[in-house]
Parts: C-alpha cells; sequence; structure tokens
C-alpha cells in the first residue's frame, strides 16, 4: 500500500463517517449529541498510543497475524453493517432497483454496489483516495447546503425535547457505531506521509464537528418529528428543499449513493491489504473475495440491531488488537 497524504486519508476516512450519519435510525437529541461528542473524545485517546506505534517504527506488516486477524475481521463486519444500512436507507431514499424474479431486492442492490465497488477500488487505494477528494467535496458542499438552506426552519426550542430512554451512554454506543468508519483508520495510520498524530487530531476534530454540526441541524429542523421517522437526517435534507423548482431528493439520491460506494471501497481495499498480508500467494480475486465476504456478513447481521451497546462495543476490536501489540513489543523493549 502506498503512502498517503494527509487530505486523502482524511477524504477516506471522513466519507465514511458522513455516510453513516446520514443512514442513522432513531431519534437525536443533545444528550445523544453529547454522547457522539464523548465518543469521538474516547476514541481519540484510544488512537494516541497507536499513533505513537507508528511513529516509532511500529508496522502491520511486521504484527503478529493475530492482529492482523482482528483488523480484518472488523473490518468485514463494519462493511457488513454499511450494507445494513444501506438496505434500510434504500427504503427511504428509493434507491432504483430492477426487480428479478426469485432474487431479494436487496441482493440485487448489493450486486450493483459491489460492482461498482470492485470497479472503483481496482486501481489500488491511491487512484481511490484521490477519486474520494471529489466525493467529500461534493458530499460538503451537498451538506452545506441543506444546513444553510434549513436555517429559515430551526427552532432553538426542539433542543430542550429529550426522548424517554434516552441518556448519555446509549449515546456514546451509538457514537461509536456511527464513527465505526475509523477502524480503517487503525490500518491506514501506517500509512501517512505526516506525523501520524496530527492526523488523528485533525481526523477526530472534523468527525466531531461534523456530528455535532449535523445533527444539531437535524433535531433543530425535525423536532418531533424524528420521533416518527425512522431517519431523521434524511428526513430533515427532504423538509429543507432549498431549491425552489428542483428537488433535492434527485441531488441526494446522487451523492448518497456516490458515499456508499466509495464507503464500502475503502472497507473492501483496507481488507484486501490485509489478507494479502496474512496470505501472500493470495492475488488473483482477492478483492472479490472480500467482498463476498462483507456480503455474507451483511446478510448474517440483518436482523441485529444496527445502534445496540454490542454492535458499538464490536468497533473497538481494531484498535484494541493494535494496543495488544503494542503492549508485547513494549514488553519486549522494541518500544
Amino acid at each position: 500500500m502506498n503512502r498517503l497524504n494527509d487530505s486523502q486519508l482524511l477524504s477516506l476516512l471522513l466519507v465514511t463517517d458522513a455516510f453513516a450519519l446520514i443512514c442513522f435510525m432513531g431519534d437525536l437529541s443533545v444528550i445523544s449529541v453529547a454522547g457522539f461528542v464523548l465518543g469521538a473524545v474516547f476514541r481519540y485517546l484510544l488512537y494516541l498510543p497507536i499513533a505513537e506505534f507508528y511513529q516509532k517504527g511500529g508496522t502491520l506488516k511486521s504484527s503478529s497475524a493475530l492482529v492482523k486477524w482482528f483488523c480484518l475481521i472488523y473490518i468485514i463486519l463494519w462493511g457488513g453493517l454499511l450494507f445494513v444500512m444501506l438496505w434500510n436507507a434504500s427504503e427511504a431514499v428509493t434507491i432504483p432497483a430492477e426487480y428479478i424474479p426469485f432474487i431479494p431486492e436487496n441482493l440485487v442492490i448489493s450486486g450493483l454496489i459491489a460492482l461498482t465497488c470492485l470497479y472503483v477500488s481496482s486501481p489500488g487505494e491511491k487512484a481511490l483516495s484521490r477519486a474520494s477528494l471529489i466525493a467529500s467535496a461534493l458530499g460538503a458542499i451537498c451538506i452545506s447546503i441543506v444546513i444553510l438552506s434549513a436555517v429559515p426552519r430551526f427552532r432553538i426550542a426542539y433542543l430542550e425535547d429529550i426522548p424517554q430512554g434516552r441518556d448519555i451512554i446509549s449515546g456514546l454506543f451509538t457514537g461509536f457505531v456511527i464513527g465505526g468508519g475509523s477502524g480503517a483508520l487503525t490500518v491506514l495510520l501506517g500509512f501517512t506521509k505526516g506525523d501520524a498524530k496530527r492526523l488523528i487530531r485533525r481526523y477526530f476534530t472534523a468527525q466531531l464537528i461534523l456530528l455535532a454540526v449535523v445533527s444539531l441541524t437535524v433535531i433543530m429542523v425535525t423536532g418531533g418529528i424524528d420521533k416518527v421517522t425512522d431517519f431523521p437526517v434524511i428526513t430533515a435534507v427532504t423538509l429543507s428543499q432549498p431549491f425552489s423548482t428542483q428537488r433535492i431528493d434527485a441531488l441526494f439520491l446522487i451523492i448518497f449513493v456516490i458515499l456508499a460506494v466509495f464507503s464500502i471501497s475503502v472497507q473492501t481495499v483496507t481488507a484486501s491489504y490485509l489478507l494479502s498480508r496474512l496470505y501472500p500467494d493470495f492475488r488473483r480475486f482477492r478483492s472479490s473475495f472480500v467482498l463476498l465476504a462483507i456480503i455474507a456478513t451483511a446478510f448474517f447481521l440483518s436482523s441485529v440491531p444496527v445502534y445496540a451497546p454490542v454492535t458499538g462495543a464490536l468497533t473497538l476490536i481494531a484498535p484494541f488488537g493494535i494496543l495488544t501489540e503494542l503492549l508485547r513489543r513494549r514488553k519486549r523493549g522494541k518500544v
């Protein structure tokens, strides 16, 4: 895997976070936002020693097979969750899919996305990172338009509405799931051209701003509506309608699909790299194998609550794998 600059790595990671946030299901409140912020701070502190591990010469290539398996399993699990989010959200954004008898619609959507991901990721992570810069820029423009057009609909009083049963701990685990794309950071951090600590500081600051700004906007726009809609972010986009002569739905659908493709492609490229480290002779159809594993995992996870505490806890598998390696090296005096 080639070295990447900070902008390229940030775009790869934030594209996934933006997609997961758009697909969020449930109700939002200031308590949820507080949990998101706390989760971002927790993950930042968790990744500080990992950044130090890489800066002092540690690499995944020289790490134990167990660590690589930790990271690989997590990324495949997260890729599966991304597909589940896509399937759920496709009901709200109405992703067009041809009806084929005896084949579930989810499988049709997955096959089309998988083929696109193979095409996008085939040139390698360098080309993917460059293209993701464009994707992240388009996403940022779309989100900015929605937020600015939503300003006249802001109702500060909605911030005082706290749903029953919601507390900062549930918001914390939900934030872990939404920010689960940071698991790829565990691998990609070893390929930064610059300062690893500076990169994670920039990444988690950007992630925190994204989560907080979008969530607060959704709360002040949707208000009580989020109790009767499954997708508050998508609902907020629909309500904003920035153009008087053209609905935003078509533009949003394009951005949504682009973010989905790049999010899953990042997991495919990262998991393919890990697989190459574990099995160097496995060269042909490696990305195809990874995508099939991700889709199979998605069908397995489709009945699991996406934002359950156990799902949030799973997002910590990858960084704890690296921390285990760090402790092992310190005991041997290598770090």
